[in-house]
């Protein structure tokens, strides 16, 4: 995907199965939302009870975006400051990305969350849980 000027909505959006198969370390990224106000107690509880790493990324992206246009933008935030755990790919899955020709497989979403227009703010130098 190349860089461009989507609304956080539309860039979680459009990208939104390559999330569900690579985001990782999704307790971070649920705590953060809860921090950020994003989510609430309960929100939080019923994500978590979700049976696997899957349906519980499809639960966070659908609540965030059920939310708009903050909190999305929040979430690309969160992705953002803590990829290197989030969005940390094992070496097996990076050599088969390597080799893969297809763009499912040539997508890179370290890349993708790099090319966000973050706004210069004070928040981006709040304290995240990594």
């Amino acid at each position: 995907m190349a860089c461009s000027s989507q609304s956080a909505l539309d860039y979680i959006t459009n990208a939104r199965v390559h999330l569900v198969g690579e985001l990782r370390s999704l307790s971070v990224i649920l705590e953060n939302l809860y921090q950020q106000g994003v989510l609430m107690d309960e929100e939080v509880s019923k994500i978590k009870a979700e049976k696997d790493d899957y349906d519980r990324t499809r639960a966070i992206l659908d609540s965030v975006t059920r939310k708009g246009e903050a909190a999305c933008y929040k979430l690309l935030r969160i992705i953002y400051l803590t990829r290197r755990r989030t969005l940390e790919r094992p070496a097996l899955l990076s050599r088969i990305r390597h080799e893969a020709s297809t763009e499912a497989q040539r997508f890179d979403l370290h890349h993708w969350i790099s090319c966000f227009p973050f706004k210069e703010d004070e928040e981006m130098n709040e304290n995240y849980i990594q």
